[in-house]
């Protein structure tokens, strides 16, 4: 299950390269609901919310809620480079090239519209894709409701290029997603995250740095705190 969490935590914060119109810069708020047989433990590890911050080439997730919350801290993709900064041991977990090429990313396949599809969530008119994604050789199914009206920046750099896969940074989705239906592998579980605060503010270049006075540890070392 702590395996299970964690590959969770890199599916749903790296969706870079999406193409569209007014570029986010500022704060995404997604809420989580898990439903099916068995979701109950699910979800008391799952966070209640995931917090996005876009900036200039940088973006920033943290959760709030659950154990997700507590094993990982500020993850982060700033300039090409990614790190995890957990506060409370003030130490910033850096991501290697070799850690970025063996990520656990799941593969996307078969995207495709949804046709006649179509919903408004936030004042925003999204339409419906789905599209597969396996890991392992277990598919989960995801319906991205997604808006044409904005687009995500386009992350530069090698921590984000390996990460295009993953949740609905997806080639060839023109849209930014506001809500994501995923179908658990193997699991008679649906989680549905949904946009539920979205405030376009440029945030403070400095919220995405490396805190110059904490400890720099590998990332490897906190996967493997995790998994064991």
């Amino acid at each position: 299950m702590r395996k299970v969490l964690f590959t969770l935590s890199l599916l749903v914060i790296t969706y870079y390269g999406l193409q569209a119109q007014k570029t986010v810069q500022g704060t995404v708020v997604y809420s989580y609901v898990v439903s099916g047989e068995g979701s109950e433990m699910m979800a008391s590890m799952l966070p209640d919310k995931m917090t996005i911050t876009y900036g200039k080439n940088a973006i920033m997730t943290t959760m709030e809620g659950g154990m997700m919350a507590s094993m990982l801290g500020r993850m982060i993709v700033n300039n090409g480079e990614g790190y995890i900064i957990q506060d409370d041991k003030e130490t910033v977990y850096n991501m290697s090239e070799e850690d970025i090429a063996n990520a656990e990313i799941p593969t996307a396949s078969g995207l495709k519209k949804i046709e006649g599809e179509s919903r408004e969530i936030m004042g925003y008119t999204c339409e419906a894709y789905q599209v597969n994604m396996t890991q392992d050789g277990q598919e989960m199914s995801q319906v991205i409701w997604a808006t044409k009206a904005l687009k995500t920046p386009k992350i530069e750099g090698a921590a984000a290029a390996n990460m295009n896969q993953t949740f609905a940074g997806l080639s060839g989705l023109d849209a930014f997603p506001m809500e994501v239906e995923i179908q658990m592998a193997a699991m008679p579980i649906k989680m549905i995250l949904s946009v539920s605060e979205l405030k376009l503010e440029k945030p403070d270049p400095g919220i995405f740095a490396r805190p110059k006075d904490y400890k720099q540890k590998p990332f490897s070392e906190l996967v493997n705190d995790v998994r064991n």
